[in-house]
């Protein structure tokens, strides 16, 4: 699982560089809800419940970040979730590089937080 999270982190870089703005954030939800699952069956050796939202999974696994890596986290799931549900669409589509180049930066900050905190 961890090694599909670090695919996940490269293909948000390759949404990012490809001016895939919107993607780039939507995408960057995806590392960090599978090393919070490989976290799960890490530490208790089974199938991770069905979520998504990334803050219950820190929550299920008694993990408490730093406030800013929480708000990172935070943020980056907002654009996954919110990008889920056609209505919401526009208001998570990002049509600026240095957003989506900020959310990019958030997310490698968590996962590398999440990676060594885990020990995964």
């Amino acid at each position: 699982m961890v090694m599909h999270a670090k695919e996940d982190l490269k293909s948000a870089k390759i949404m990012l560089e490809s001016r895939r703005y919107s993607w780039c954030a939507f995408i960057c939800q995806q590392p960090l809800e599978k090393l919070l699952k490989a976290g799960y069956v890490a530490r208790h050796g089974k199938t991770p419940p069905y979520i998504h939202k990334l803050e219950r999974l820190l929550q299920i696994l008694k993990i408490v970040p730093p406030a800013q890596i929480l708000e990172a986290i935070i943020l980056v799931d907002k654009y996954y979730i919110v990008a889920r549900y056609p209505v919401y669409k526009a208001s998570v589509e990002i049509k600026n590089k240095k957003v989506a180049v900020g959310v990019y930066a958030m997310t490698k900050r968590a996962f590398q937080w999440l990676l060594t905190e885990m020990q995964l």
